[in-house]
This record gives C-alpha cells, structure tokens and sequence, in this order.
C-alpha cells in the first residue's frame, strides 16, 4: 500500500477511518432510540437525540486522534503534514455527521407517520435549551454541564440550512477540544492534561456565548460580560475561538516527541 505523502491522502485515510467509527456508533443510536419506542412508546426525533450525542463522540474520537500521529511519522510524514491531515478529517467529519443524522432523522418521520401514530417533535431541543439556561443561571456547574449536552440549537424545520451549520460548528469545536486535550496529556502529561481540560472547558463556553449572542438567547450569567460585543462580531469571534485552539494543538503537535 502507497503510503500517504500529502496532507490531502492524510486528511481523506483519516476521514474514512473515523467515518467507519461513526456509521458503528450511529449504528448503535439508531439501536437505542428503536428501542426507547418500543419499550417507552415514546422518543425524541434522531435528530435532536443526536445533536446531543454527537458532542460527546466527538469530543471522545478528537482525544483519540493525536494516537494516530505516531503511526505517521513511523512511516515518514512529518508532524505537520498529519495536523493539517487531520484537521481536514475533522472539518469533513463536521459536515457529514449532521447530514447522515439529519437524513436519517428524515427517514424516522417517513416511517412513524406511515407505519404509526407516534408523533415527533424537533422543538423540545430548543425549549429546553432555553428553559435550563433560567434554572441554572449563576451556577456556574450547571452552566459547564449545559455547555457540553445542551448546546444552542436551530429547529430543522425553520431553517435546515443554519441548522446543519450550528451542528457542524458545535461537533467540529468539540472535535477540536478533544484532540487539543489529547495532545496535552501526551505531550504535558497529567498536571498539563487537567489544565487544557480546564481551558477546552473554557472555549466551549465562550463559543457558545457567542453563538446564543448571535441567535438572541439569553447568556450565561457568569458570561454576562459579553454582552457588550456587537452581534455582528460574534459569529466571527466564534471562528477566532475555533482558531486558537487549533493554534494550541499546532505548538503541542510541533515536534511532539514519538513514543516507542
């Protein structure tokens, strides 16, 4: 087998090796949510189920993917060569995943209004997005914990389009924050580790500060100070985020020492 020489050859082996864990796990959801309306009669739409679940994949497959990179340069490509690869990977991981757990979710409306009277709804997603915000406001626990499941949402039905980009925005940012936290555990060890958890922790909340600015929601009370950015800056700023830290997994991934 030729091996990969260009980020590009990087970027696609990587895709389709992550590709393959995502149609398992999807496999697995789809089991889960067949299961919770057989046995419960009722469910949320794949959809919403799986906004909420891709975070967590993909913050798990991005402290996965810094392993790969002793593969790589073992067999000639340099560490940047695999950043760069691998950042590709994930930007096209972020697009798909939505796609497939959006036409999926599409199919499952199909199916129940034909075979059944259950009905679905994509909208409590966006309720209680809204309405945990006021119960936790000022704890700044529940706040963290909100940040990593109940992510800012747009309803399919009102707009695919800005939908499929929030989605793709959130899991390629916790894609980000696990690969950044992979590689400070292996390059910083445990003390730097827990720092850069601390610090992934961090940016998830700012991003999505910035986005529940842009889509009118109400901000995090300890986030309060945000208020003062113009919303036509925060879309922007929320790439800024995105691009620190990828700058932080640059300089941890720059001759990050190979393990043998």
């Amino acid at each position: 087998m030729q091996k990969p020489n260009s980020f590009f050859k990087i970027g696609v082996d990587l895709f389709s090796l992550q590709l393959i864990w995502t149609f398992w796990a999807l496999g697995i959801f789809i089991i889960i949510n067949i299961l919770r309306l057989i046995f419960l009669d009722y469910s949320d739409s794949i959809y919403s189920g799986g906004y909420i679940a891709a975070n967590t994949y993909m913050i798990v497959i991005g402290i996965l993917a810094f392993n790969f990179l002793k593969y790589y340069v073992e067999n000639g490509v340099t560490r940047k060569t695999f950043f760069f690869g691998n950042l590709l990977a994930s930007i096209g991981l972020s697009i798909v995943i939505p796609i497939l757990i959006y036409a999926m979710s599409f199919v499952e409306k199909i199916l129940l209004n034909q075979f059944t009277s259950i009905v679905l709804r994509d909208d409590t997603l966006d309720i209680a997005v809204q309405e945990v915000t006021f119960e936790i406001s000022g704890n700044f626990i529940g706040e963290v914990i909100q940040s990593l499941i109940l992510t800012p949402f747009i309803n399919p039905e009102s707009s695919l389009v800005l939908s499929l980009a929030l989605f793709s925005l959130h899991i390629f940012m916790f894609y980000i924050v696990g690969w950044l936290i992979g590689s400070a555990f292996y390059r910083l060890k445990v003390i730097g580790g827990l720092l850069f958890i601390a610090i992934g922790i961090i940016l998830i909340m700012v991003k999505d500060s910035l986005i529940r600015l842009s889509l009118d929601l109400p901000l995090f009370q300890n986030f309060s100070m945000l208020e003062i950015i113009p919303t036509s800056l925060a879309v922007p700023l929320t790439f800024v985020v995105g691009i620190i830290a990828i700058t932080l997994i640059y300089f941890l991934t720059y001759r990050a020492p190979i393990k043998i």
